[in-house]
Parts: C-alpha cells; sequence; structure tokens
C-alpha cells in the first residue's frame, strides 16, 4: 500500500492531534505486531505498572525501546508504520522511534477505565511532530476503545494522572503549576471526543500532547494493544522538574532507575539530558527509522 493516501491526513492530524485509519495493516504486518507484542509480554521490565483496582482484574501497561530486539527492528524496518508517520508529520521531517508501550486488559468482572491523561505531562519535550501509534491487537467495541479529545494537543497542559483507583484525576505532581486534569469522563458531553470501534488492522496515531483515554472493558473481554512514539526533527527538551508522588507509577520507575536497572519511558522529574530548546534528535538517544539508519 503506497503512503501517498496518508499525506491527505496530515492537516487533520496538524489541527485535530488524532486520526483514525481503518484496515490499513495487512495480515503481514499485523503478524509483525503480533510477534513484536508477545516478545514485550513476555520479556516485561522494570517499568511495569499494575493498574488494577479489583483483585480479579489485570491490566499492566509496560514501557521499553526494544530497538536491540529483531521482532521490532523488523516491524520498524519492513513495515509502512514509520511512512505513515512522516506522512502525518508532512512528508519533509526524518523519523526517529522513541519506544514501545503495551496494554492488557482482562477481568472476570471486566476492568476499569484507562484515566485521561496526556503523555506530555510526564515527559521533558514537546513539539508538533510528535506521534503515538495505537494498535489494537483484538476487536474492540466502541464503548471499549480508545479515545482523544480534538485538538487538545494545541491546548491546557494539564497535571498528569497518577492512575488512582476511584479518582482518575488525582495529580501526578502533589506541587505544580499546571491545573488539575478536568473531570472529562464526568462530563462527556462538554469535550469534542473522537474514537470509534476498532478491529486488528486498524490504528489510531495521536499526538502524545493530546487527551487521551482508554474504555473500561466488559466482563471476561480481552484487550490488548501495541502503541509505538515517534517524533520528527521540531521536537525538542523543555522543563519538567515536578516531583512526581511518591506512590505514583512515575516515582516508582524512577527508583528503579537509580538502583540501576535499564528502565524506558518516561522522564518526569529528570533534568533534561540537553540543553533546553534543543532537538532531541541530535541527543542520539533514538533510532533514526526515516530514512533508516545504516
Amino acid at each position: 500500500m503506497s503512503t501517498d493516501q496518508f499525506s491527505s491526513h496530515a492537516q487533520s492530524y496538524r489541527d485535530d492531534g488524532v486520526v483514525i485509519l481503518k484496515q490499513v495493516l495487512d495480515a503481514k504486518t499485523m503478524g509483525m505486531i503480533e510477534a513484536a507484542y508477545a516478545w514485550s509480554h513476555s520479556h516485561l521490565t522494570a517499568a511495569l505498572q499494575d493498574f488494577a483496582s479489583d483483585p480479579q482484574e489485570q491490566f499492566i501497561a509496560d514501557t521499553g525501546y526494544s530497538v536491540k530486539e529483531t521482532a521490532y527492528l523488523t516491524l520498524l524496518r519492513e513495515s509502512l508504520l514509520p511512512d505513515i508517520v512522516r506522512a502525518l508529520f508532512g512528508g519533509k521531517t526524518d523519523v526517529w522511534y522513541m519506544g514501545e508501550q503495551i496494554f492488557y486488559k482482562e477481568g472476570k468482572r471486566g476492568t476499569r477505565r484507562t484515566p485521561w491523561h496526556q503523555d506530555s505531562s510526564y515527559t521533558n519535550y514537546f513539539g508538533q511532530s510528535m506521534a503515538a501509534v495505537w494498535i489494537p491487537l483484538d476487536p474492540i467495541p466502541l464503548d471499549c476503545s480508545f479515545e482523544v479529545v480534538r485538538g487538545s494537543h494545541r491546548g491546557i497542559r494539564y497535571n498528569g494522572s497518577r492512575f488512582k483507583p476511584g479518582d482518575d484525576t488525582a495529580p501526578l505532581y502533589p506541587v505544580s503549576e499546571l491545573p488539575r486534569l478536568p473531570d472529562i469522563e464526568g462530563n462527556r458531553d462538554q469535550w469534542d471526543i473522537v474514537g470509534d470501534a476498532m478491529v486488528p488492522g486498524d490504528l489510531m496515531v495521536f499526538h502524545m500532547g493530546s487527551l487521551h483515554g482508554g474504555g473500561a472493558t466488559r466482563p471476561g473481554m480481552r484487550r490488548r494493544s501495541l502503541t509505538l512514539r515517534f517524533i520528527g526533527d521540531d521536537v525538542v527538551w523543555v522543563e519538567q522538574s515536578d516531583t512526581p508522588h511518591p506512590d505514583s507509577s512515575i516515582a516508582r520507575r524512577a527508583k528503579a532507575r537509580a538502583s540501576g536497572k535499564s528502565v524506558a519511558g518516561a522522564s518526569a522529574g529528570e533534568s533534561a539530558p540537553a540543553p533546553l530548546g534543543e532537538a532531541l534528535w541530535r541527543s542520539n538517544k533514538y533510532l533514526r527509522v526515516r530514512p533508516w539508519a545504516e
């Protein structure tokens, strides 16, 4: 499939911060995605987060940067996914891979929602050319699917959710100038929410500054998804030095990193590893995937 068709979505992506693309991943690509997900699920890391709110519920997320693994190298090199991202960025920037995140949700009584949040609340970089490619591995009905608030990447950056059971807006940073997350779920009619039923072969691309969240699952339903994150050349280091709540997954990751473990993922509470305003790609932290870095 040619990537030319995706260039027509570039303006929508810039304005809305989200596009939904139906049946753009063929069987070969879905096979590579399944292989990458299976590798990650069998090699969970120190960044593992358990968001379950019920003993009978499984709700985990794990973040990695697995560019040394064949499953991910094959997917990044041989699939159209980085090309789709480049087209949505406008077709001119190089594209770098930032890492992956897997989600697994299943429970006898169903599972809780993935709280509304912005990935940019947990990181120390920002720019227009940021993309998270969310890929479902199971059929997901509309009420259980992934959702994004249209245009929110151009608005307020809120304090992050710490995914506290019973309080989805509990702030990640106890002391911060960032405003507390609004109760989007309790006031859905006041927000321009984008979502759809999804099946394998579909994907959603959203800007990491967009407000997004995931529906609860029904009893006995399994919901697996793989998210791949990419940046372009305009993404720069920004100030983010608020101290996360000690019970948050961010704080637990920082503790694991301080103990010597290799932990990929969010860098909240850390100093930027390069001068503020400098492009991330210059740090050589990430793999350039378009054009492919030989």
